[in-house]
């Protein structure tokens, strides 16, 4: 059975799951750079480069990995967001506190805003104590 890119127009078998040429990343970089123009909120604050080194620092201090998925589904998954446990629009001056980051994926990220909209208090103290968990553990260094 195969199947046929929307974008390309490539005729690919159903095992492969993606586009041999790329597409699905190009059409999710593309979705990225349109929601990041013309959705985002506080887009000015994201793009300064007080937020893309702290951003590093977080990814650095969790060496990577996304902290959810290691202490909620004990699964080791690369991490690729700086996530805010408490919302820049919720609290501007927690914006730039390294305390208020914590790294996860994607599916993660995504998951945890969920959760968010559920019980927020709960999910927030469950981000915390995953946190003080991994400082225990490593002693707030990284792996």
């Amino acid at each position: 059975m195969n199947r046929i890119c929307p974008r390309c127009r490539k005729v690919y078998s159903y095992n492969l799951k993606k586009c041999p040429n790329g597409c699905n990343e190009k059409i999710r970089s593309e979705s990225n750079k349109i929601y990041d123009k013309y959705q985002r909120e506080n887009s000015e604050f994201y793009n300064s480069k007080a937020w893309k080194v702290l951003r590093e620092s977080c990814k650095n201090k969790y060496s990577g990995l996304c902290l959810w998925s290691l202490y909620k589904h004990k699964k080791v998954k690369k991490g690729t967001t700086a996530h805010h446990i408490v919302p820049v629009s919720q609290d501007k001056t927690k914006a730039l506190l390294l305390s208020n980051l914590v790294y996860v994926s994607d599916e993660a990220h995504r998951e945890i805003h969920k959760l968010y909209e559920l019980n927020k208090l709960e999910t927030i103290k469950q981000i915390k104590e995953f946190i003080q968990v991994y400082d225990l553990e490593y002693g707030g260094r990284g792996i």
